[in-house]
């Protein structure tokens, strides 16, 4: 009887064990489908939703039931930082020293609050929405009164974290992405209207130009006739350069110039700058300064003679008549450096960052002009894979 007796409590104690076990594997894999329940059903409304206030309201309302806790949402704005309030879809409202513990779980990108090491007197537990590459806004959750989160919970609620966390960035890279093609198609129309513009205007301004030319002809004997003429020819190169600065620049962003390199002498290419600025620099002294030792080049001469004649241009647009404009070029670690040089004012600091950018034209700029003549020095240098830059001399002027 004793050794039955023992035998039937071993196997008691055996059978209870495995049972205990047993009830505490299936309490744990009740959990784990909850939480996998709870977790597919959160993916799948977030992926089917119709806007993201509908995928963030299914998210709070999945909280509600199975945790039987409120939450709060506190989402990332467009300039990146985090909304003052929670957003609309948020089942309660926090205090401003909860306001501040979210502020602070947004900068840091960790856990803070109730139950946590950090802020544990908080109303709330607070959780970082992490994306792939931010952290998107902040969760908060109100646990029922006088019940805390256990382990399992605390893991599913960081996990709904991240989840929501995902779904707010995929919202954000899909309207980049909207935008971008906003922007490019904008950019598109920009440039195709810009060609189309100054191809038009280009052959009925030619016809002025043959106009002038031959009523020039038929006044040769009246001076003030002539003056009004040369008046209106200056007016018309004026717009002719301006619409070739808009068909350049077009290029330049389009990516279709192509330079076609050939041989070329630097003191043949200066000259012909100077030929294409034309009357336009006439009020200048015009003087060079060339290294006795300059090789031949293979270059794309129209246009460097353009980039040459835009910086002369520019030199006496900036700087008082009579003064001297110095071209210098030589050679310095097997690179040709050509430098236009004024006697001007000089450029302005604020300006010299941003005077190569597109349609860009300094705060002193003389009126007139389109911003385009430098921006289009830098775009013909780069495309024969060189570099430009201004900066102010000692003496005066700017180079």
């Amino acid at each position: 009887d004793g050794i039955m007796f023992v035998v039937f409590f071993v196997v008691a104690l055996a059978m209870g064990h495995l049972t205990s076990r047993l009830r505490r594997s299936e309490i744990v894999e009740r959990q784990r489908q909850r939480r996998t329940a709870a977790l597919y059903e959160l993916a799948q409304q977030a992926a089917f939703a119709t806007d993201l206030d509908t995928a963030l309201g299914a998210a709070v309302n999945l909280i509600d039931s199975i945790f039987t806790a409120k939450a709060a949402l506190f989402v990332r704005q467009k300039d990146h930082s985090l909304s003052p309030g929670p957003h609309a879809v948020s089942s309660f409202n926090l205090s401003e020293a909860d306001k501040s513990i979210v502020a602070w779980v947004f900068s840091h990108r960790v856990p803070a609050g109730k139950f946590t090491g950090s802020f544990p007197d908080a109303e709330a537990l607070h959780l970082p929405l992490q994306g792939r590459a931010a952290v998107m806004g902040v969760l908060s959750v109100r646990p029922p009164a006088g019940r805390p989160f256990d382990r399992t919970e605390r893991d599913l609620l960081e996990a709904f974290a991240v989840l929501i966390g995902l779904v707010l960035e995929k919202n954000h890279i899909v309207e980049a992405f909207k935008r971008a093609e906003i922007l490019e198609a904008s950019e598109h129309l920009r440039q195709a209207l810009l060609q189309s513009v100054s191809h038009e205007l280009k052959t009925p301004l030619s016809a002025v130009q043959a106009g002038i030319d031959a009523i020039t002809r038929q006044t040769d004997g009246d001076e003030k006739k002539q003056r009004t003429l040369r008046e209106v020819q200056v007016a018309v190169r004026r717009l002719h350069r301006v619409i070739n600065n808009l068909l350049d620049m077009t290029r330049i962003e389009s990516g279709v110039i192509q330079p076609k390199l050939d041989w070329c002498d630097v003191e043949e290419l200066i000259q012909a700058a100077i030929d294409l600025a034309g009357e336009s620099i006439n009020g200048h002294q015009i003087t060079l300064d060339l290294d006795s030792r300059l090789p031949m080049i293979k270059i794309d001469q129209p246009l460097l003679e353009q980039c040459l004649c835009n910086l002369m241009l520019n030199s006496a647009a900036n700087s008082p008549p009579g003064t001297k404009i110095t071209i210098g070029a030589r050679l310095s670690e097997g690179q040709l450096i050509i430098s236009v040089v004024d006697e001007g004012k000089g450029i302005r600091h604020d300006d010299l960052l941003r005077i190569f950018d597109a349609f860009y034209r300094g705060g002193d700029a003389a009126p007139g002009g389109t911003g385009l003549g430098l921006a289009i020095v830098d775009g013909f240098v780069r495309a024969h894979g060189g570099s430009v830059r201004a900066v102010n001399r000692e003496r005066g002027g700017a180079e």
